[in-house]
């Protein structure tokens, strides 16, 4: 049982009852409960007591919820409402009975293509307006799309996004496994890393297994840094759409827009997606009466229905000026003389039924050229492993043209040659019809973890170090920052590309090595970061006066040779010291334990700080090395910090 902080019954603002408990998670705990004003279900979620402790997490939660409430897309869950109660923020929303995509998953369904594609396109389009409002998901999963009581899809949770970044951390691989490579660098989330995570669900939910299976949280990340999406025969048309989805950079990847266009591509209707298939109406059902019939047999046809003629044949014995004169005589109804002879029925002409015929003609035949049964039919040839001249040329001659889709890594594609075709070889094309294709960009680069112990060494170690390791690493003069933790001229941080501090760059890569400039302080760096040698005699100019009174001591780091002040013999530095134990130090307590063993420090973590902004960390997570390692004196260790 997962431990809530309210007892069913517990009621919100005076209006809200608590009837269950549904999750509790990183960021909230769910509810279900009753709205007692509006008399319908609804979901409550609390803050989480650990988040609520920080004033800027309230204010962000209380930010989202208002900005969420005025939210109108069909794919996404309704925010109604939101509060705060003897010190706890709670958010009211629509209460989804559906269940998740995460239990579909777990009963081990298979979505089809066409399923996917329709989840898909729904899910994508209420990214796409969440996106052109600045808003960004970041922590798209199969638990966070779940299901109405009649099956549609709806993503939840937009007013959680961001709360816990900076007081969480992803340990487990179910925490990571839809994380984009970009946020396995340790960057921010972008639109591009829902799109990202969204690709990956819907190949999960259409083969049933996840692209990237580790066996450790840090090889899951390694995997998606530069690899492609597998190629899968069963995704069909979804295979393109998802390889254009989750390209490993950012900037290539299809937004959300773009990809509800290609997942539309697959399912040309416009039907959304629905987690329950209704019953069919029964064999007998789908008949209806016949109108009763009013006789039996023959239906004689009434007067209206026969058309007649007078009858203007002559009359024995009368004249020929009477016959003319005579007005014609009239037969008694009923009679046979109404009946006009059967040459003298009027009928329909005969060319109005052939023009119909050859309308009905003219739109068949176009029907058939728009749908390429009356163009020439060709075999779809395999191009596989061709480059582009060389497919180009095979497809020519039956008047096929090929677009690239997208470029992929490739360990067995030579670069430049065609990794997969859509459609596939043996399929029948019209002619005229274009091939989608991949194409390899070559192997995926390697990817070298960095070593833990490049800071607070010099420029020229770290150099020939990373060089056996095939990373090249430069030292620009103009590459310093000021650091109180680390000596002048010695490796302070260590830049690629936008990353700082990498765990892992690719083989071959060129990294900035960012020197200190020592501290920004008054005093000079080796005094604010570890203990001056002789820390246990007093600077003599503390206890006596200097001999002149026109000169400082040189130095207040050794004592003056005078008379007047008594001098004790100076400590000896030790060559290695035991590593003291610094988790759960705040700043000032571990400057005063670091400059006492006399060790140099760096941090890494959330408010570590960088050149350009001040370290706003309050607790130190771990050290590396551990406590109690053995340690040289003055050498450097890293802390690793958070707020």
């Amino acid at each position: 049982m997962m431990p809530s902080s309210f007892a069913p019954g517990h009621e919100f603002a005076g209006r809200y009852r608590l009837s269950d408990l549904l999750g509790v998670g990183h960021t909230v705990e769910a509810y279900r409960a009753q709205d007692l004003t509006l008399q319908r279900e609804v979901v409550i979620k609390v803050l989480r007591s650990n988040l609520a402790a920080h004033e800027e997490v309230r204010r962000a939660f209380r930010d989202n919820i208002i900005l969420a409430a005025a939210f109108r897309q069909p794919h996404l869950a309704r925010v109604y409402d939101g509060g705060q109660q003897a010190g706890s923020i709670f958010m009211v929303g629509e209460y989804l009975a559906g269940g998740s995509l995460e239990d579909i998953l777990r009963a081990g369904h298979i979505l089809s293509v066409e399923e996917a594609a329709r989840l898909g396109r729904d899910v994508a389009g209420a990214l796409a307006y969440l996106h052109e409002r600045g808003v960004v998901h970041g922590a798209l999963s199969p638990s966070k799309i779940l299901f109405d009581e009649s099956g549609h899809v709806r993503v939840s949770d937009v007013a959680l996004v961001g709360l816990a970044d900076s007081h969480q951390y992803a340990t487990t691989r179910d925490d990571v496994r839809y994380l984009s490579p970009e946020q396995a660098r340790g960057e921010p989330v972008t639109a591009a890393s829902d799109v990202y995570a969204l690709g990956l669900i819907l190949f999960e939910a259409a083969t049933g297994t996840t692209p990237f299976e580790g066996a450790t949280v840090e090889a899951m990340l390694r995997e998606r840094l530069l690899a492609p999406l597998p190629l899968r025969p069963e995704l069909g048309g979804l295979d393109i759409v998802l390889a254009q989805a989750t390209v490993p950079d950012a900037l290539l990847r299809s937004s959300a827009s773009e990809l509800v266009g290609r997942l539309s591509g697959v399912v040309p209707d416009d039907e959304s997606f629905v987690k329950y298939v209704h019953p069919s109406p029964s064999l007998l059902g789908s008949f209806t009466l016949a109108e009763p019939r009013q006789s039996v047999g023959f239906r004689p046809p009434s007067p209206n229905q026969i058309v007649s003629s007078p009858r203007t044949s002559p009359t024995f014995g009368q004249s020929a000026a009477a016959r003319h004169s005579a007005p014609p005589r009239r037969s008694a109804p009923g009679s046979f003389d109404d009946l006009a002879p059967i040459g003298s029925v009027r009928r329909r002409p005969m060319y109005l039924a052939a023009a119909a015929l050859l309308v009905v003609l003219v739109v068949g035949v176009a029907l058939a050229w728009n749908l390429g049964y009356l163009s020439a039919k060709h075999t779809a040839p395999n191009i596989s492993g061709l480059t582009l001249a060389e497919a180009s040329s095979l497809v020519k001659s039956d008047g096929l043209t090929l677009d690239v889709v997208s470029h992929v890594a490739s360990s067995t594609v030579t670069s430049g040659h065609i990794v997969s075709q859509v459609p596939v070889a043996g399929t029948n094309v019209a002619s005229g019809a274009h091939l989608k294709v991949v194409v390899s960009s070559g192997p995926a680069a390697v990817l070298v973890t960095l070593p833990t112990n490049l800071l607070g060494v010099s420029c020229a170690s770290d150099t020939a170090v990373l060089a056996t390791l095939h990373v090249t690493a430069t030292c620009p003069a103009t590459s310093t920052m000021p650091s109180a933790t680390v000596a002048h001229g010695l490796v302070a941080e260590i830049k690629y590309i936008t990353t700082t501090n990498p765990l892992a760059v690719p083989k071959g890569a060129a990294v900035v090595l960012v020197t200190s400039s020592g501290s920004t302080s008054t005093s000079t760096a080796p005094t604010t970061t570890a203990p001056a040698p002789t820390t246990t005699a007093p600077a003599p100019t503390t206890t006596a006066p200097a001999p002149t009174t026109t000169a400082p001591a040189p130095t207040t780091t050794a004592p003056v040779p005078t008379t007047t002040a008594p001098t004790t013999s100076t400590t000896v530095a030790p060559a290695t010291l035991q590593m003291p134990n610094l988790v759960g130090m705040n700043q000032a307590e571990v400057a005063t334990a670091m400059k006492a063993a006399g060790l140099y420090y760096s941090t890494r973590g959330t408010g570590a700080g960088t050149a350009t902004s001040a370290p706003t960390w309050t607790r130190v997570v771990s050290t590396l090395p551990a406590a109690g390692t053995s340690v040289p004196y003055k050498s450097t260790i890293i802390l690793n910090v958070a707020t």
